[in-house]
């Protein structure tokens, strides 16, 4: 837990948090970690057993959009990351 929480440069209280409290970390948090070990956003997300459905396009064939977005988020702060993260919610639950 240290050398993860040291190598995220965030606290072992914050890490904790995040483990037992079924938080996720912020979108700069995640990109370090995916490219500190290989692993995918979907893989961080849902697990090793994950399999994308016939509805859900794997990571590398998002379109030119969607990665422009993601890099986009990537660059905010956690603030701002919060506030797209409930604009995003907002409209995925509008009809």
């Amino acid at each position: 837990m240290v050398d993860l929480a040291t190598m995220l440069n965030v606290k072992r209280s914050t890490l904790s948090s995040w483990i037992h409290n079924d938080r996720r970390p912020p979108m700069d948090v995640l990109l370090i970690l995916t490219g500190q070990t290989g692993l995918s956003l979907e893989n961080l997300e849902y697990g090793f057993d994950w399999e994308p459905s016939d509805d859900e396009e794997a990571a590398e064939n998002h379109s030119p959009k969607f990665k422009a977005i993601m890099q986009m988020v990537s660059g905010l702060n956690n603030e701002e990351q919060d506030i797209v993260y409930s604009l995003l919610t907002y409209m995925k639950k509008k009809p």
